[in-house]
């Protein structure tokens, strides 16, 4: 069975029960992308047999947005780490269990299909070439921007396998 991107009120709400906060969130047109101009992280999801079914990235933004509101950094932790163009460990530890839960809004099918996290690639990391073609168009997607109140914006890429 086909991986389904999910809708935009389980992804808030996800974001909103863990990091505590409200979330506005709407669709966006420009697809997020890892670029040597805008730094993501990427977690790779696979299936029983470890073929990569999904991907989500989260521009530098919102990872390190997220990351502090989970870990209750002050909005100036996050925004030293997007004008350093890097995520600090803890960051980048506390970012990777949202990305891990996330796992949670592609299994709502058979416990055969369900995905689990196998990789968060930080920003600057080479991506396998399957995960960067599905990234660049191999794959359906849906993108959003996120506002996390108190910390910002950032902005959400899904893309699933055909």
């Amino acid at each position: 069975m086909a991986t389904s991107i999910p809708d935009p009120k389980p992804v808030k709400d996800l974001f909103e029960s863990l990091l505590g906060r409200d979330v506005e969130i709407s669709a966006m047109g420009e697809p997020v992308v890892p670029t040597a101009r805008r730094a993501c992280c990427v977690g790779l999801y696979v299936d029983a047999n470890h073929d990569t079914k999904a991907l989500v990235a989260a521009d530098l933004e919102l990872s390190a947005r997220a990351g502090a509101a989970l870990g209750l950094v002050p909005k100036a932790g996050a925004d030293t780490a997007i004008e350093n163009r890097e995520l600090p460990a803890a960051l980048y530890d506390n970012f990777y269990e949202v990305m891990n839960i996330f796992s949670s809004l592609f299994n709502d099918g058979a416990p055969e299909d369900h995905l689990k996290l196998s990789q968060v690639f930080q920003p600057g990391m080479v991506i396998p070439t399957t995960a960067a073609k599905m990234l660049r168009g191999l794959g359906k997607r849906a993108d959003f921007k996120l506002e996390v109140d108190g910390y910002g914006p950032g902005a959400l890429g899904i893309v699933v396998s055909f």
